[in-house]
């Protein structure tokens, strides 16, 4: 008998490989594309692209476009292309209501949360932070100070099942935000304006007049919404004007 073989020997201490892991972080860095506007609405997308961008393999881009067609944000519109969910005025009519209802809610636990002083300057760097993007013009930079904003605000009621609904919403809604940078002078009005109504909404934090947080939001969200809704009536009617 050889001498190693009285050797009792351990096996490796080798964790598993876990692909589900992969197959998360894929679908969170999709996710956050779509809740950042890095995707437009109608937009044409494919696995083998996604990949690519993603650098990883087909398989856990499919996984995480399988739930990303369950949450609405994306449609599959042929055998192996997919596209992000178009722009409807109904539907998103009712996702700004709906949105209005949720996220004004949030505000108002925010407000009523014991107070946070990092809360405050955390709020005021991610609005700064979207005035100083539109000096620039840097639009991505703005869309994704905006996303930051509201989800540090809402995270701070401390109800994340709350989070997660408004996060599946704003799948479907952050696309048509982002396809406002198409008329510049639009999006410049609009995120100024926002940047306003976001510093009432931290002086509402600060006050904790949760009445006050909730209007705050409310109007950010419905301005918003109707900015671009005339965004689209006009690319309506600009587009029936040239096949007439």
């Amino acid at each position: 008998m050889n001498t190693f073989d009285l050797i009792k020997k351990s096996p490796p201490a080798l964790a598993p490989v876990d692909i589900t892991t992969v197959q998360e972080r894929v679908y969170q860095s999709l996710r956050l594309g779509l809740l950042k506007g890095e995707f437009l609405p109608g937009e044409q997308v494919s696995i083998r692209a996604l990949a690519e961008m993603l650098g990883t393999s087909p398989m856990p881009v499919r996984d995480a476009v399988a739930r990303l067609i369950a949450e609405r944000a994306l449609e599959q519109s042929g055998p192996r292309t997919l596209r992000v969910a178009p722009y409807l005025a109904s539907d998103h009519e009712n996702y700004i209501r709906i949105r209005m209802r949720l996220e004004g809610y949030a505000a108002e636990r925010a407000a009523s949360a014991p107070r946070n002083p990092m809360l405050i300057d955390a709020l005021r760097r991610h609005n700064d932070g979207i005035g100083e993007a539109l000096a620039v013009r840097d639009f991505d930079a703005a869309l994704a100070g905006n996303q930051a904003f509201h989800f540090e605000l809402y995270g701070a009621g401390g109800y994340p099942q709350l989070l997660d609904i408004i996060s599946t919403l704003w799948l479907r809604t952050g696309p048509i935000v982002a396809s406002a940078r198409k008329d510049e002078a639009l999006f410049e009005r609009l995120f100024n304006n926002g940047v306003k109504i976001h510093n009432d909404a931290i002086e509402a934090i600060i006050q904790r007049d949760r009445a006050a947080a909730r209007r705050a939001i409310n109007l950010d969200i419905r301005s918003s919404h109707l900015a671009i809704r005339r965004f689209y009536i006009q690319a309506s009617n600009a587009s029936n004007e040239t096949h007439v």
